[in-house]
């Protein structure tokens, strides 16, 4: 039971309220009113005294004559004539005698029967003479008196003694009440605790539920006083908290999956240069950051960041700027956060954008217009110059001009047979290939494929080689489609392979069957230059060359570009795909994935 429970302050407010209003109430009749009553009697009782015996002194035969009278004026008033001068409550000479009771309450006062022996004029009242105020209060005259030429003796008495019989009973009466109050506080204490102190504590706890998120309890609705409609409000709370709470939770991991999967690098910090918030794309970013500012930071283009952030607190206007780092390159944007206050700085955020990509395609694309200019320039000044020679009669006999118009053929076939690949790739990469599929023997079709390519490779010092399984293998594919991938691939590897001074240089054309994992798998292979590790990514983009720095050989030089992009197109038109693996210097392997779906495998 918590101490400072609103219910026990409640209980302890009012108790001690009560208890003080009943106190005070007891005290002030205790000392005020009791007092007053008391004091009241007495006198009446005194002056009622006084006034008979005024009477008797000043006509004696008057109380012989009404003595009965006499002793019925008060009830609490009682009259005695004794005719001897010496007390005795047991004489015969007594004319008025005292009651049984008030005999004995005079003999159980010794200090009024001094008095009374004195035989002498005595007026005692009890709340005036310190001796007698424990006692029951009490008002005593002796009167002496002559009647008939003989003495006598005139007693009145007259005591509180109902009064203190009623303050008995009073004080019986309050201790039944303060034991009473003491039950009903008990179960006004039960009461409060059942009905405010159990409700707020299950508020509490409910609100502290709500603050760990948990929304499983709701709080039972009873009645329609202000508690029941304050439970009403924490179910409808709980239940709006629980809502907000799943929205927060789905719009966050909505944010998180967002950040986590954008290609921006977000940096969020704060107004002191404190990174609060990032995704992995910022992380990579930061990463390559630190790592070139160790190495470059002394280099006049070298790009600080947090200078940059600086100057963004500083101006409160929005920043943009291109960062290189390792060959990537970023274009970095920072925003101020501006609050409420205009001169109030929230944070700032960093985006940063990987233009990488475009970079390397405008380069790309620089590199193609370079490389289609020169293939097309040379065949043209070729195709130029015989046709001139044709006309100029330069050469004189028919075998010379049919030998120039051969080379004025092969060179238009060669500039077409360009311009059909850039058109065949610009149809693929719009979706707009249709395939005509036939089935086709696989062993066959390779071994008639490297024997178009005898005369190249003996040319290039390259020994061409074939690897098929003993059983044949059928595949549902387009044959020319095709001759164009692996015109394309044995044509390099036969390139790059003569570029090498390898005394072994040869080139394998593989097919395998995978039975296990539905595909059939056809493997060009090298023992060329292979392909630096940081162009593998882009092998198969369009417009892109590996190993520019080789451009100078003019028998590399050949070539747009978009050969192996072409490839890519075909294989995956097919349903398959292609990957390549090369170490530098020691060869590659372009490999081939078609699956069995589109294959007939016997």
């Amino acid at each position: 039971m918590k101490l400072n429970a609103i219910a026990i302050r409640i209980w302890v407010i009012t108790f001690v309220l009560t208890l003080f209003s009943f106190l005070f109430t007891s005290v002030f009749y205790g000392l005020f009113f009791a007092e007053q009553v008391k004091e009241n009697y007495m006198d009446d009782f005194e002056e009622i005294i006084l006034n008979v015996e005024r009477l008797v002194v000043a006509d004696p035969h008057f109380l012989l004559e009404n003595l009965s009278l006499i002793n019925s004026i008060h009830s609490k008033v009682d009259f005695g004539v004794l005719l001897n001068d010496e007390f005795d409550p047991n004489h015969d000479e007594w004319l008025l005698s005292f009651s049984d009771e008030v005999r004995a309450t005079i003999q159980n006062k010794p200090g009024v029967l001094e008095n009374i022996q004195r035989n002498e004029r005595t007026r005692i009242r009890s709340d005036r003479h310190r001796e007698y105020r424990k006692n029951i209060p009490h008002v005593f005259h002796v009167q002496p008196l002559t009647i008939d030429d003989e003495p006598a003796l005139f007693y009145s008495y007259a005591d509180l003694s109902f009064l203190v019989t009623l303050e008995r009973r009073m004080t019986s009466v309050l201790i039944g009440i303060i034991i009473a109050e003491v039950f009903v506080a008990l179960f006004y204490y039960i009461y409060l605790k059942k009905t405010i102190s159990e409700p707020i504590n299950a508020m509490t706890n409910i609100a502290f539920d709500f603050a760990r998120d948990d929304f499983s309890q709701q709080l039972p609705v009873s009645g329609r006083d202000d508690l029941a409609e304050l439970a009403m409000a924490m179910n409808k709370m709980g239940h709006s908290l629980e809502t907000n709470r799943t929205v927060v939770r789905q719009e966050k991991e909505l944010l998180s999956h967002i950040m986590n999967n954008i290609e921006t690098g977000i940096l969020y910090y704060d107004s002191d240069r404190t990174l609060l918030l990032s995704n992995p794309v910022g992380d990579l970013f930061l990463t390559k950051y630190q790592v070139d500012k160790t190495t470059h930071s002394n280099h006049s283009d070298f790009v600080d960041l947090g200078l940059k952030l600086d100057e963004a607190i500083t101006n409160k206007r929005t920043t943009e700027f291109t960062v290189e780092l390792e060959e990537t390159y970023y274009e970095v944007t920072i925003l101020p956060l501006i609050g409420d206050n205009a001169s109030e700085l929230r944070g700032m955020l960093v985006s940063t954008k990987d233009l990488t990509k475009e970079y390397r395609l405008d380069r790309m694309r620089v590199d193609f217009i370079n490389n289609i200019s020169h293939e097309l320039r040379t065949p043209l000044v070729m195709v130029q110059g015989y046709s001139e020679a044709i006309l100029d009669d330069v050469a004189e006999s028919v075998e010379e001009k049919k030998e120039m118009a051969q080379i004025i053929r092969d060179e238009s076939q060669r500039m077409n047979r360009m311009v059909n690949e850039m058109l065949d790739l610009s149809r693929m990469e719009a979706g707009f290939i249709e395939l005509q599929k036939t089935e086709v023997n696989l062993n066959i079709y390779l071994r008639n494929l490297l024997f178009r390519f005898d005369n190249l490779a003996n040319e290039a010092g390259v020994s061409l080689q074939l690897e098929v399984p003993n059983e044949p293998v059928h595949l549902v594919m387009d044959k020319d489609k095709m001759d164009q991938v692996f015109v394309n691939l044995i044509n390099n590897a036969i390139r790059h392979t003569s570029l090498t001074d390898k005394d072994d240089k040869v080139v394998t054309l593989q097919l395998l069957k995978e039975d296990s994992l539905g595909e059939v798998v056809m493997i060009v292979k090298d023992t060329g230059t292979g392909i630096p590790e940081e162009d593998l990514p882009y092998i198969f983009d369009r417009f892109f060359k590996a190993d520019k720095s080789r451009n100078n050989n003019v028998f590399n030089a050949k070539g747009t570009g978009i050969g192996l992009s072409l490839v890519s197109n075909i294989v995956e038109a097919h349903d398959g795909y292609i990957e390549v693996e090369s170490d530098l210097g020691e060869g590659a392997s372009f490999i081939i994935h078609i699956p069995v779906q589109q294959s007939l495998i016997g």
